[in-house]
């Protein structure tokens, strides 16, 4: 063909690549944010009326009484514990007193900020995007996540994560939980670590049971891991240690505990590979429990008076040392993703935590609320949340010399090895 002979009309030129209008995603999508289950099981304690609130696992101190207060004290009073009068005796001089313990509670404070700008080219950069907008209401879910690295971190360490800072700092000492079960050796009574108050003794008295538990060797065996045998032992331990049940619907007798435990450990509760190792006929999957419990965050399934739930947060140990004394680190997943668990080192301690009722309280003297600061002539302005809480685990008289006059009646810790590494 010739020229003009061409069909349809010439399409127009590129524009130069630099003058080009660029398109991006404006809702800066987030990573997606880990669900958490303790704000399903918790109630109000009011100290003014002595009431532990039933079938919680999380106590949340609330009272007109304590307000202003930086610390208190909780007082418990014990049943009467004498002996009876019988026959013709004389009945002056038995009489019995009260006998009461105490806990304390603390608090400290917690701020988180963020910086935006006022004006100029920084706030038309990120303008079109709501960059700034959204990095403000950042704040909501980090303190959601917080919440929950103090209330696991609280568990594992007997305070949580603000109150071993400033004015708390000399007061609330962290140490291992006092009620530990090392899974692989048999027996609570062989699986306790013993307590000490000086926290390097206890870590060493803990890993030294590891070890024993994988046959003088810290490397993993599958007896380590969370199956029926130690899930029988741990029940004996909740029993023997009175650890209080409450209402679960649908469990023998209708109450029992609370085994929370990592997603990594319930990957293989239903893996006919591991059939040797799980939980045999008696364990019910979460198609087969009770309506009401099924609707909890993260539940498994049960198996006898045991109820576990998932936990993707749940914290590590990490050992350390090739002889004694031993090293021992806890390992949490922090606000956001950033994960210090060493889940890829293959001597890491997986975690799980058997909750009866009242296993951890919550002070929040001051509740959250906003803050700001403006400075260079408005050009900047930092926004944040601040609030004074402190979290722990409900033990009273804690801290004696052998640990052994503590009332803990809500919570064991226990240990046990990753499926993956044995």
């Amino acid at each position: 063909m010739g020229i003009g002979t061409s069909i349809g009309v010439l399409g127009p030129a590129a524009m130069h690549s630099d003058t080009r209008v660029q398109g991006y995603d404006k809702k800066l999508r987030a990573k997606a944010l880990v669900t958490d289950i303790w704000t399903k099981l918790s109630g109000i304690y009011d100290p003014e009326k002595d009431t532990v609130p039933k079938d919680k696992i999380l106590i949340k101190i609330d009272s007109k009484a304590l307000a202003g207060s930086i610390e208190a004290t909780i007082t418990m009073k014990l049943k009467l514990r004498g002996a009876a009068v019988y026959g013709n005796n004389n009945a002056i001089g038995t009489e019995e007193r009260p006998v009461t313990k105490s806990m304390k509670v603390y608090c400290n404070n917690l701020r988180k900020v963020v910086t935006t700008p006022g004006y100029g080219r920084r706030k038309l950069e990120g303008d079109p995007y709501g960059l700034y907008e959204q990095h403000i209401d950042d704040l909501s879910d980090w303190n959601k996540e917080h919440e929950g690295l103090e209330i696991r971190s609280g568990f594992v360490e007997q305070y949580g994560e603000t109150l071993p800072f400033g004015d708390t700092a000399g007061t609330c000492v962290r140490n291992f939980h006092p009620k530990i079960f090392v899974c692989g050796l048999g027996s609570h009574a062989n699986a306790k670590p013993a307590y000490s108050t000086n926290k390097a003794t206890y870590s060493t008295n803990i890993v030294q049971k590891v070890i024993d538990a994988g046959g003088g060797d810290i490397a993993p065996t599958a007896g380590q891991t969370l199956n029926q045998p130690n899930a029988s032992h741990l029940m004996n331990m909740a029993v023997a240690e009175r650890i209080t049940p409450f209402k679960i619907p649908g469990l023998p007798g209708g109450s029992g505990w609370v085994v929370i435990i990592s997603e990594l450990q319930a990957m293989y509760f239903g893996d006919p590979a591991w059939s040797a190792r799980n939980f045999g006929s008696l364990y019910k999957d979460i198609t087969q429990l009770n309506d009401k419990v099924m609707k909890w965050d993260g539940v498994v399934g049960s198996w006898k008076k045991l109820l576990f739930i998932e936990d993707p947060r749940m914290p590590t140990l990490m050992p350390s040392g090739s002889s004694a004394p031993y090293g021992l680190t806890a390992g949490y997943l922090r606000p956001g993703d950033v994960d210090e668990r060493n889940r890829d080192e293959r001597d890491v301690i997986d975690l799980f935590m058997l909750c009866g009722e009242a296993a951890m309280w919550q002070w929040t003297p001051e509740k959250l609320h906003h803050i700001q600061q403006t400075d260079d002539y408005g050009a900047v302005k930092g926004h944040g949340t601040a609030l004074v809480r402190g979290c722990g685990l409900v033990g009273y008289d804690r801290g004696l010399s052998d640990g052994e006059g503590t009332e803990l009646f809500g919570s064991i810790l226990g240990l046990c090895r990753l499926p993956a590494y044995v």
